[in-house]
């Protein structure tokens, strides 16, 4: 089976979070099983998805700022 490239950097980015956030192999391996099924392209997914949700909402309350700015000038 032939990964892609965004697999490959998901799994990598997927792997160096839980490394930096657990740092003890059976934590790892005990996290990465429950919650996101064994594979760090999950982690990665969630990482990304993270992320995207992060800027919108960055996105949406300066609209938000600018809106309310603009209307009471």
């Amino acid at each position: 089976m032939r990964h892609s490239l965004t697999d490959a950097l998901l799994s990598q980015t997927g792997k160096f979070y839980l490394q930096l956030r657990f740092r003890n192999k059976a934590k790892i391996a005990h996290e990465l099983t429950i919650k996101y099924e064994g594979q760090y392209r999950n982690v990665g997914l969630m990482l990304l998805f993270d992320v995207f949700m992060a800027l919108a909402v960055v996105v949406i309350v300066g609209l938000v700022a600018i809106m309310l700015y603009y209307t009471t000038n």
